[in-house]
């Protein structure tokens, strides 16, 4: 249940953030959408995975 609750918002964010840099992509460049993917979607989502390694990792 507690997980659920950083969960639904983090897919949420990924879900606006891919719309948005789709978007920027179409307006200027798919380079300039794949950097700001790069920083606005992975870095989060890889932050996100870290934290449930080391959570995961400590409740021994």
């Amino acid at each position: 249940m507690g997980l659920g609750i950083i969960i639904v918002p983090l897919f949420l964010y990924l879900a606006l953030m891919t719309l948005l840099c789709v978007k920027v992509g179409d307006k200027t460049s798919w380079k300039v959408g794949w950097l700001m993917a790069a920083g606005g979607v992975l870095l989060p989502l890889a932050m996100f995975v870290a934290f449930i390694i080391s959570s995961s990792s400590t409740v021994r």
